[in-house]
C-alpha cells in the first residue's frame, strides 16, 4: 500500500513497504523532477527489521510538533539524499540516509510530466482567478447595497412604493432611490431632467403635465439607457411639445405613449432617421400627426399603433 506525504511546499514523498524493500519516490512540483529507489535493509546498516525501519520512515515523513521526527533532503548531480532523524520514545536517537536516483523520463513520460505541469499551473491560475472573482463579487455586492440606498432629487415624484410629494402644496423636491424601476413625475417646472439618466434599472417613466413652465419641445433634455416604456402626458393648454428629436436618448425604449400633444408633427421623419427599438406607439389627442404616413410606417416596420 502506497502512502503519500508532503515534505515541504514543493516536495512530495510516496513510500510503500514491499516484501524485501522499501520503495521511496520524491517528486518536486517546482522543477518537475522525480527521484526514486527500492531500498533494502542492509543498505541502511540498521540492526532493525525492515518493517520497523519503514515505521520510523513514516513517522519522520509525518513529523511532529516536538521535533522528535523529521526529514531533510539535498540534491547533487542527479541524486537526492534523504536524511531521516528520529528520537524514539524521547531518548533513542536514530539517524540514517537514503540515496535516490533521478528518474529519467522517456519521451512519453516527459510528455506526461509536461502535461501534468501545465495542468498544475492551470489549476493554480484558476484557483487564483476564482478567489479574485469571489472577492470582486463580494465588493460589487457591497457597492450595490450602498448604491441602492442612494437617493436622487427628482421633483414631484411618485413611485410604486407609495412615496409622493406634491409641489403645488410643498416647494421642496423629492428624493427617490436610484434603484427604482418605475417612477412618475409631474412637471411643475422643477424637474431635475439630467437626474433621470442615473436610474440604472428604470423600466417605466411617466411624465404628467409635460410642457409646463419648462417649455419642453422634444426629448433632447433628458434620457435613460434602461427605460422600456415612456409615457408623456402633455398639457393640452401648451403646444410646445412638437417633436420626437432626442429619441436616441432612450436606446432600449419599446413602448411610447403620448397624450394631448397638438403640436407634435415630425414623428415619421424622426423615427426614420433615428435607430430605435420601439414596438408599440400610442397617441391620443395628437391631432397634427400625419395619420396616413404614420400608419404606413408602422405597417412596414411591424410596429403596433393605437390612435385616438
Amino acid at each position: 500500500m502506497y502512502r503519500s506525504f508532503q515534505i515541504n511546499a514543493s516536495q512530495r514523498a510516496v513510500v510503500s513497504l514491499n516484501e524485501r524493500t522499501i520503495y521511496i519516490k520524491i517528486s518536486n512540483s517546482v522543477t518537475y523532477t522525480m527521484y526514486e529507489s527500492n531500498v533494502e535493509s542492509k543498505e541502511l546498516r540498521l540492526s532493525m527489521d525492515l518493517e520497523d525501519i519503514y515505521k520510523i520512515i513514516i513517522k519522520c515523513l509525518e513529523g511532529d510538533e516536538k521535533g522528535n521526527y523529521g526529514v531533510t533532503t539535498s540534491v547533487n548531480s542527479g541524486t537526492m539524499k534523504i536524511n531521516f532523524n528520529a528520537r524514539v520514545e524521547g531518548f533513542l536517537k536514530i539517524s540514517f540516509d537514503i540515496i535516490l536516483r533521478e528518474k529519467i523520463m522517456s519521451n512519453d513520460g516527459q510528455l506526461t510530466l509536461n502535461f501534468n505541469r501545465l495542468e498544475q499551473q492551470q489549476a493554480l491560475a484558476i484557483s487564483s482567478l476564482t478567489e479574485k472573482c469571489r472577492n470582486l463579487e463580494e465588493s460589487i455586492n457591497k457597492m450595490q447595497k450602498i448604491i441602492d440606498c442612494c437617493q436622487i432629487f427628482v421633483s414631484n415624484i411618485y413611485t410604486p412604493q407609495g412615496n409622493w410629494c406634491d409641489l403645488q402644496n410643498n416647494n421642496t423636491t423629492y428624493l427617490t432611490n436610484i434603484s427604482a424601476k418605475e417612477i412618475t413625475i409631474t412637471d411643475h417646472g422643477q424637474i431635475f431632467w439630467k437626474n433621470i439618466s442615473v436610474f440604472y434599472q428604470l423600466k417605466k417613466l411617466v411624465i404628467n403635465n409635460l410642457n409646463g413652465s419648462n417649455n419642453v419641445s422634444d426629448l433632447s433634455k433628458f434620457g435613460n439607457n434602461t427605460i422600456e416604456e415612456l409615457v408623456l402626458n402633455c398639457s393640452s393648454s401648451y403646444a410646445s411639445f412638437c417633436s420626437l428629436r432626442g429619441i436616441e436618448n432612450f436606446p432600449n425604449l419599446e413602448i411610447l405613449t403620448i397624450t394631448s400633444a397638438p403640436g407634435l408633427t415630425d414623428v415619421v421623419k424622426t423615427l426614420t432617421e433615428t435607430p430605435h427599438k420601439i414596438k408599440t406607439i400610442k397617441f391620443q389627442s395628437c391631432q397634427n400627426v400625419n395619420v396616413v404616413e404614420l400608419q404606413t410606417y408602422c405597417q412596414v416596420n411591424n410596429v403596433f399603433l393605437a390612435l385616438s
